[in-house]
């Protein structure tokens, strides 16, 4: 599994739906995309990471939760825009959050929050 800059990971027991925006350091929207995920689906974008810094990264379900979210905002720090990337996973693993939103650099950085 390739990782692009921003990924989407449903990893929940059932079929997710809604948007997820990433605003740049500068306060500019740098990705505003919708998605539509069956289990185990994923999602990713490139060409959103510009400069290190502060990243916010919003994420919103529409017509369902997960353990009673439905949405998630999280501020990330980007220190290496070649190497790290932005992860959010959808799980319905009772170990973590329903929604997780993280930064790492390998798929297994994003995926141990589901298994």
């Amino acid at each position: 599994m390739a990782l692009e800059e921003v990924n989407v990971f449903n990893m929940a027991d059932r079929r997710v739906e809604g948007s997820i925006e990433v605003v740049d350091p500068t306060g500019d929207t740098a990705l505003e995309k919708t998605f539509d995920l069956e289990h185990e689906q994923d999602q990713n974008s490139g060409g959103v990471l510009g400069a290190t810094g502060e990243y916010v990264v919003s994420v919103e379900l529409v017509n369902t939760e997960i353990a009673g979210s439905s949405q998630a905002s999280k501020t990330v720090s980007i220190d290496d825009t070649d190497a790290e990337r932005i992860g959010v996973v959808f799980n319905t693993n009772e170990e973590y959050d329903p929604i997780v939103i993280r930064v790492g650099t390998t798929p297994k950085d994003f995926l141990e929050v589901a298994n």
